[in-house]
């Protein structure tokens, strides 16, 4: 996350996004960027629904969506499944009304963070080997080399 906040420092001070002058660190910094993106994605995600009551979450998910009224069951009947990829907490309430405590919008976030690292990482690498197979700075090596 530091990293996050240092890119944006620098943004907002040189108006330039890469700290880096060559491609291979540009888009290094990329695939660092949407890495720590994913890892404050995946963070939101596990801790929604977190309560010392397990069944708290599932019971506000509930009234918000179908109205304060809509809760009558004791907690013990709440089935309570989690997964971590893609992230959910699906409350199931007697009666089969099902709850989604992680909102939407965090795998949205997940997956396309994570499309972003392997994209970056592929450029990245592909930008290290042209680099690599080009002439040195001062053109190719003489002859008796």
């Amino acid at each position: 996350m530091a990293f996050l906040l240092v890119k944006a420092v620098h943004l907002a001070a040189t108006r330039r996004p890469g700290m880096s002058r060559t491609a291979f660190g540009q888009w290094s910094e990329g695939a660092w960027a949407c890495l720590c993106i994913a890892v404050i994605a995946f963070a939101v995600g596990s801790f929604s629904g977190f309560s010392p009551r397990p069944t708290r979450p599932c019971i506000e998910a509930l009234t918000a969506q179908h109205g304060p009224q809509s809760y009558r069951t004791p907690d013990a009947d709440i089935k309570i499944d989690r997964w971590y990829f893609p992230m959910s907490t699906e409350c199931t309430f007697p009666g089969g009304v099902r709850v989604e405590v992680v909102p939407i919008r965090v795998n949205a976030l997940l997956i396309g963070s994570l499309a972003g690292v392997a994209a970056c990482a592929r450029k990245a690498a592909r930008s290290r080997r042209s680099v690599s197979a080009s002439p040195g700075a001062f053109g190719p090596p003489p002859a008796g080399w």
